[in-house]
């Protein structure tokens, strides 16, 4: 083989590797998709819950971290329901940044769980905290601290109310938060979001 003939094949091949690697990465993530909608739609069934692949209108309905934030907001794979008598809703919500590179990073992920409460209650919200928010609240205070050092290190409650949110945050409740570090827990108004 010739040095010009390989020096117009090499990149040709990679092209084309290049190509095939697309479309197997494509087709399995198509592969995934269908898996997951085909269990959620059976999941739901087995329990008497409505599936949708959709949710028009679900990425408007609620406030606060993370929707709202940058544009393109989707809500889809929902399930609704009632569990033990409490109404709730669950769907992955995702949305586009205001960058205008196309990578993963600009697509922000979520699976969100939403509870009918039945009563209005003071807005709680318990988030993970960084670093960062760790410096800032320790420097400049936080709006409240349960007084278990480790949970104050890792979580930000913002609360209305510290009553209410005393009564939400018992021991239980804190041992749990710990063990799923990374979950937002929200109260607002009738609702509990996750």
């Amino acid at each position: 083989m010739t040095s010009a003939a390989a020096s117009f094949l090499l990149p040709v091949l990679g092209f084309f590797g290049i190509l095939v690697l697309f479309i197997v990465v494509s087709v399995t993530r198509r592969r995934r998709n269908q898996e997951r909608t085909n269990e959620l739609q059976e999941f739901a069934a087995l329990r008497g819950w409505r599936y949708s692949k959709e949710g028009r209108g679900l990425e408007a309905r609620f406030r606060g971290e993370p929707f709202g934030r940058g544009r393109g907001h989707h809500a889809s794979q929902v399930v609704e329901g009632s569990y033990q008598g409490w109404p709730f809703i669950a769907f992955d919500y995702s949305y586009r940044t205001n960058s205008t590179r196309d990578t993963s990073d600009n697509y922000p992920y979520f699976s969100v769980m939403s509870m009918h409460l039945g009563a209005s209650l003071p807005r709680l919200q318990i988030r993970p905290q960084s670093a960062i928010g760790r410096f800032f609240s320790d420097a400049f205070g936080t709006d409240y601290r349960i007084g278990q050092q480790d949970f104050d290190d890792a979580f930000h409650p913002a609360v209305a109310s510290p009553e209410f949110a005393h009564a939400v945050l018992t021991p239980q409740m804190r041992e749990l938060l710990l063990a799923t570090r990374g979950r937002v827990v929200r109260f607002e108004g009738d609702t509990l979001l996750m």
